[in-house]
């Protein structure tokens, strides 16, 4: 049977496609006549195709598709904030593939009439302007956050959910006095914290080695997972000990040297001076935004004292003595000893074991980034506009604190200033997982303490979203009829765009995009937010070439050949319209997940990026036999061969997500040092040839192991290969694939990923996402 017969059931229902690899599948859907008993014959005439990532791989035109019939929408109701419903009326907006959307599911806990609670934005605390603290004990973890609605985390979602019981307000407490400008408290009056609470929560931190790690069995139990659900009760009792502060400034007393003269500083002058000090040799201090932001935020310290009026000009500071200073404070603790340095980090252990564990239902959880913020220089993502504007000293009076009712509240910690201080506010939220939350100086979003990335929390949330797309390989044909016939010529441009949209979204692995003030934050767009300015048509028929910033700055520069429909509506769409003006001018990125949602529960746009990596990942990995050869496997060693191939099949979901990366600096001098050793062991082999040595052998093996990791590393220096591991790559087809293989799963997980995915490590082998 033709793959080009529309109407034919084995297209629609049979499940044979969705074995098939990706490629096969996307044929099934496209302007072609090669029959089904020909897979074998195909397969190795498309070997060449298959090696790319799906953004580059070709397609050609599109089957004419059958019309579903077009149920009447019907009218939901919708939970108010303060616990009432409302009915929404029909959409009037059209859908190229319409559908009754499923009915929400009844919600188990109460939820009474409250106090309106401030929006939750930010899903995590650690910033990428973060100048020091906030370190979760867990090493680099990227939970790949953004603007574009890409966090690929349930967490963002549940941080929005209505709270189940609030807590009654307590007495305003005094306002805070640190050296810094701090920012006004909103909110709720703040609540007193009850005496002793650092006694208490000691008990919390109780050993994990006597539980056999926190959240460690949650997996072991049959269906743990589908409890998880997005708004659900997420934790019946909570204690946890609080935040750590970072410590009070202390002041050098080194000066500034203003046109040629030493300026005297005061506490608060000499902190923001030495924060600009510490960077002014660095990109950011050399950067005319960062620059300009950090003055307007310095000047109005310096025009507190007759010294700092005469500061003016940031282009006439010399801030060499408080830079000298600093390395040799630098200098001084690279000089310290052994004992020395173990004694100052049992002393900072020793202060913070009270907050480095939180009990949920009576087990111990790790917490991941229980510290506060010291105050610093914005730096943010990419272009950010506001970077080098000064984050302010976060204090007691800035945080909620989310426990269990009746739970004793940790201490407020003695912050320095001689001053009585007090939490915001402290919440009994049970259907969120945050433990604490504070409100951003700079951005204005909340900031929050989550469990580490190994807890039980984080490894249901992980599991369900995989799950989730894995899902989506049931319903991505259907996804696929739908938007092949929104690009009739007969469609309305509105269904048009939005067909061509989620095409784009699907084929390209673009973020979902959404509009943005640009001057709160960096130009980055996705593709409901492409531009005229971003398409360019610079190539052969039928090839799209964008340009634009993506998430972090990060510029996704791709030419890849679309089929004739996608291309004959995006050229018509940007008739008319100037380079500013955007592409998809008719629709926005709700339109779509409510399209999404009406396919399968719980699906949006940022589903199909971490299903298209992992399926990705999955059909390369399932070539290993075929391009991994016994005779590559015997010259570089089973082990090295394997898992140099095992990257290379990680830099193609890399690519295809673009996760890209400037080359490191350090790349020159890793590119040197293998050169150096490959230079001493071929002067080696040399030698023992001459010499007639048994150690030739061994030591040919040790140089062409040399020779492929320096390859492999070379090949992947534009990629980050990181982010793909940790939020987009089911980590169930690794560890399958290791065990089929016989892989140490330490060669493509470290140690942290091993304890973040410890409930994937039983997957059979034969696994398949």
């Amino acid at each position: 049977k033709s793959r080009r017969s529309e109407a034919s059931p084995e297209m629609s229902s049979s499940d044979d496609d969705d074995d098939l690899p990706l490629t096969q599948r996307q044929r099934a859907l496209e302007n072609t006549s090669e029959p089904l008993n020909e897979k074998a014959s195909h397969a190795e005439n498309s070997s060449e195709e298959e090696n790319m990532p799906i953004a580059k791989r070709k397609m050609s035109g599109a089957p004419s598709i059958t019309k579903r019939p077009k149920p009447e929408p019907v009218p939901t109701k919708q939970q108010t904030q303060n616990g009432h419903s409302k009915t929404n009326k029909p959409s009037t907006a059209k859908s190229f593939a319409p559908r009754q959307p499923a009915p929400p599911k009844q919600q188990t806990q109460k939820a009474p009439p409250a106090k309106k609670k401030r929006k939750v934005t930010s899903s995590d605390s650690e910033d990428a302007g973060h100048d020091g603290g906030g370190d979760d004990g867990v090493d680099d973890y990227d939970d790949d956050s953004d603007d574009d609605d890409d966090a690929d985390d349930d967490f963002d979602d549940e941080l929005e959910a209505k709270p189940t019981i609030a807590s009654k307000p307590k007495p305003q407490a005094k306002a805070s006095g640190g050296k810094l400008p701090a920012k006004a408290s909103k909110g709720k009056p703040p609540a007193k914290a009850s005496k002793g609470g650092a006694s208490s929560a000691s008990a919390v931190s109780t050993t994990l080695a006597a539980v056999g790690g926190a959240g460690s069995t949650w997996y072991e139990e049959e269906g743990a997972e589908g409890g998880w659900k997005r708004g659900g009760v997420k934790w019946n009792t909570l204690e946890h000990g609080g935040v750590v502060f970072p410590p009070p400034y202390e002041p050098h007393g080194k000066k500034l040297i203003y046109n040629k003269e030493q300026i005297a500083l005061n506490p608060e002058q000499e902190e923001v001076a030495t924060m600009f000090a510490a960077m002014k040799d660095t990109d950011y201090g050399k950067n005319p935004v960062f620059r300009k932001n950090f003055m307007s935020c310095w000047l109005p310290l310096l025009k507190t004292t007759q010294e700092g009026k005469k500061v003016k000009n940031l282009d006439q500071c010399d801030f060499t003595i408080i830079a000298d200073h600093l390395d040799a404070v630098k200098a001084a603790k690279k000089e310290m000893t052994k004992e020395e340095k173990a004694r100052l980090k049992k002393q900072k252990e020793d202060a913070e074991a009270h907050c480095m564990h939180a009990m949920v239902d009576g087990r111990p959880e790790k917490v991941g980034n229980f510290r506060v913020e010291p105050p610093g220089l914005f730096r943010g993502r990419g272009a950010h506009p506001k970077m080098g504007m000064l984050k302010a000293r976060i204090a007691p009076e800035d945080i909620t604190i989310n426990m269990s009712e009746g739970a004793k509240v940790p201490e407020v910690p003695d912050m320095g200033d001689g001053k009585e201080h007090r939490w915001n506010e402290v919440v009994h939220i049970n259907n969120v997982t945050w433990l604490a939350k504070w409100k951003d100086s700079v951005n204005g979003e909340d900031k929050c303490v989550w469990l580490a990335p190994t807890s039980s929390w984080k490894g249901l949330s992980d599991k369900a979203k995989y799950e989730k797309a894995r899902q989506l390989k049931q319903h991505i044909e259907e996804i696929r009829r739908d938007y092949m016939l929104g690009m009739k010529p007969a469609k309305p441009q509105k269904t048009q765009q939005q067909a061509v949209a989620v095409y784009l979204i699907d084929r390209l692995a673009l973020r979902v995009g959404g509009e943005k003030d640009t001057e709160e934050e960096a130009d980055t767009v996705g593709c409901c937010s492409l531009r005229k300015e971003h398409m360019l048509f610079d190539g052969p028929e039928n090839v799209l070439h964008l340009k634009f910033l993506g998430k972090d700055s990060i510029e996704y520069d791709n030419a890849t050949e679309i089929i004739p429909e996608a291309m004959k509506c995006i050229k018509s769409f940007l008739k008319g319209k100037k380079g500013e003006d955007e592409v998809f001018d008719e629709i926005k990125p709700g339109i779509l997940n409510d399209y999404f949602k009406s396919v399968m529960e719980g699906l949006s746009a940022k589903v199909f990026r971490t299903y298209n990596a992992s399926i990705t990942l999955d059909a390369e990995l399932r070539k290993t036999e075929q391009q991994v050869t016994r005779a590559q496997r015997e010259k570089e060693g089973d082990v090295n061969a394997l898992y140099n191939y095992y990257n290379l099949a990680n830099k193609n979901v890399a690519e295809l997500c673009n996760h890209q990366r400037a080359t490191p600096q350090s790349h020159a001098a890793a590119m040197e040092k293998f050169d150096a050793k490959i230079e001493q062991l071929q002067a080696e082999i040399k030698q023992a040839k001459k010499d007639k040595s048994p150690k030739v052998d061994g030591l040919n093996k040790r140089l062409i192991k040399l020779q492929a990791d320096r390859k492999a590393k070379d090949d992947t220096k534009n990629v980050s290969l990181g982010t793909s591991k940790i939020n987009y790559n089911d980590p169930r087809i690794t560890v399958a694939w290791c065990k089929r293989f016989e892989v140490p799963i330490t060669k493509p997980f470290p140690k942290t990923l091993v304890s973040k995915f410890t409930w994937a490590m039983s997957v059979e082998p034969e696994y398949e996402f």
